[in-house]
């Protein structure tokens, strides 16, 4: 049975780092209402917590079905790469093409760079936030 707890424990330790490494992580079944639609995790800087969305279909997926295995390698790198661009928008603030260009080196340090599917559907979501902000659309990414 996969649990998001245990996406996280596999990302973590993909990441080679423990918890206590990070800022708080939180996890919450379902994303708040004022958050974007297909948000996976998310920060507040009031209380310095990382957010994850158990119910992303990326935690479900890096979540292995057996006990002491994790899931998909590709979405347990991207869950990874999630923590450090969260991570990021915590020490640096909430500029996205920071957050997401370190996100884009974890995953090429993970070894899902350039060519793979991940990486292609991170940069594509960076280009659609980024895009966004430029048009003036209003994304809540819960920089709070």
């Amino acid at each position: 049975m996969w649990t998001a707890a245990s996406a996280l424990v596999c990302a973590l330790t993909i990441l080679n780092r423990s918890e206590a490494s990070f800022p708080r992580i939180e996890i919450l079944d379902v994303a708040p209402a004022y958050v974007s639609v297909g948000t996976e995790a998310f920060v507040r800087h009031s209380t310095n917590t990382i957010y994850l969305i158990a119910s992303a279909r990326v935690m479900h997926d890096a979540a292995g079905s057996h006990r002491g295995e994790c899931g998909d390698r590709f979405a347990v790198k991207k869950l990874a790469s999630i923590l450090i661009h969260e991570e990021w928008h915590l020490k640096n603030g909430p500029d996205e093409r920071g957050a997401y260009e370190r996100q884009l080196t974890a995953l090429t340090e993970l070894g899902a760079g350039p060519g793979t599917g991940v990486y292609y559907e991170v940069n594509r979501s960076m280009q659609y936030v980024l895009a966004a902000r430029r048009r003036g659309d209003v994304l809540v990414l819960a920089q709070r």
